[in-house]
């Protein structure tokens, strides 16, 4: 079996200036550095095999700020672009009113965040619709990616008794992997804030979703 700590990196600048952040990067504020220190703390007490973050700095930083207050700073960690955030395109940087704004109106209409939840597909579709950089992906490659990035990790790590790996990635990334293995908890994930913690389990050749984690 392997459990899978996944954590949304910490406040980044772009962050704090509420503005959308996908391929464009930017590094954790001293508030995003604490928080990445909270979580460190938080998971203290489970031994983590390996670490895998985005190749993002604001996921690289994380994570080593997590293991720094974790006291596994000798834990290597294995950056793996799989595990980037979506790449938005001409919305990159864009303020978060009018990254929402484009993003209702392109989809038809006002929805809330549970409906924006279950459409992930058509936002990836309309955000590479309108893109004029040439940069944005399909769903289709951001699935693939994802998936290809955790099927590797859980064969790897899946031999011994029991493993617990630590994963640092993306909002939409996050909305992402539990789209493709635990589609019926999308609904009730919300935003997911930074510094969220998710819990995933492979076990038997199956991905599931664990109940909420207290920290």
């Amino acid at each position: 079996m392997v459990r899978f700590y996944i954590v949304r990196h910490g406040q980044t600048l772009l962050n704090s200036l509420d503005r959308a952040q996908g391929w464009a990067d930017s590094p954790l504020t001293e508030a995003g550095k604490q928080m990445a220190a909270d979580i460190g703390h938080k998971l203290k007490g489970i031994g983590f095999d390996a670490v895998y973050a985005s190749d993002m700095l604001r996921a690289v930083q994380t994570a080593e700020l997590i293991l720094e207050a974790n006291g596994k700073e000798g834990v290597p960690i294995k950056k793996d672009v799989r595990l980037r955030e979506w790449c938005l395109g001409s919305m990159e940087a864009e303020n978060n009113a009018a990254f929402m704004r484009n993003v209702t109106g392109w989809l038809g209409g006002g929805t809330s965040f549970a409906e924006l939840n279950q459409r992930l597909p058509d936002i990836a579709a309309a955000l590479y619709e309108h893109d004029t950089t040439g940069m944005a992906e399909t769903f289709q490659a951001i699935k693939e990616r994802l998936k290809a990035a955790f099927v590797d990790i859980a064969q790897r790590h899946g031999m011994g008794d029991g493993s617990n790996i630590l994963i640092i990635t993306h909002a939409f990334a996050i909305k992402t992997i539990i789209h493709l293995f635990a589609p019926e908890q999308l609904g009730k994930v919300g935003k997911v804030k930074n510094a969220s913690v998710f819990r995933f389990v492979f076990e038997n050749g199956v991905f599931s979703l664990e109940p909420d984690i207290q920290l």
